[in-house]
């Protein structure tokens, strides 16, 4: 058992689809550690010295410093390999970190960026919802995205292989903040991708994440009136 003096941290507001990507991950491998809810905007120059950058997470274990998402994750997977979430093989394994690249990009700016515009962008920054954006996102740009994964995903339970990896991780932690800003995947018109969403969010390593982050802080900004996207 890991004394509790010396666990590694884990810095970054829980809100964050990609610290929610790492705490899934550290769940299901059964890695402890500590949390400090560090907002990325105007951070501290202390937290600047860690990540240069101003993104979160951040892992800090001793002397290590990894200010990345998937870097920390590539880490845990290497020094704590079982259970595995990546593939053995080649070809598995590199479409499961493409799927992940793909969550942290188009999926973090779609289905992310109408949680950005309703709820961060006014709460944090004190500015008024583009809403023009948002309905870009909800009309154009996010049904290129739920149709990609729905391809993706095919008849399978999970994304690649049928095994539960990474890939699932990171592609449904945006969700969360989807919901939170009052939108669920339309269930007549991509009933694979609704069902997978659900039933990820829904294995013992995600779903206690999932409830505390809806029921968190962020909650109360959930519009009453949710629509579909």
């Amino acid at each position: 058992m890991t004394n509790s003096k010396t666990l590694p941290v884990l810095h970054g507001s829980n809100i964050s689809p990609y610290v929610r990507k790492v705490r899934v991950a550290l769940a299901y491998k059964g890695i402890e550690y500590s949390n400090t809810q560090q907002n990325p905007f105007n951070a501290p120059e202390e937290f600047i010295v860690k990540s240069p950058l101003s993104k979160i997470p951040c892992w800090e274990e001793g002397e290590l410093i990894l200010p990345d998402s998937s870097v920390i994750l590539s880490y845990l997977e290497y020094r704590y390999p079982d259970p595995p979430l990546l593939p053995v093989a080649a070809g598995p394994r590199a479409r499961a970190l493409w799927l992940e690249e793909y969550a942290d990009t188009k999926v973090g700016e779609t289905v992310a960026g109408v949680f950005f515009q309703r709820v961060i962008r006014p709460t944090a920054f004190k500015q008024e919802t583009d809403e023009r954006l948002v309905t870009h996102l909800l009309d154009s740009a996010l049904p290129k995205v739920f149709d990609y994964l729905t391809g993706c995903l095919g008849d399978d339970e999970f994304m690649v292989g049928g095994e539960f990896s990474l890939a699932d991780i990171a592609i449904t932690s945006a969700f969360v903040n989807f919901e939170l800003a009052g939108e669920t995947v339309d269930t007549a018109r991509w009933p694979e991708l609704a069902s997978y969403t659900q039933r990820v969010h829904a294995l013992p390593c995600y779903a206690p994440i999932v409830k505390a982050d809806l029921e968190g802080e962020f909650a109360r900004f959930r519009p009453k009136d949710s629509g579909n996207a």
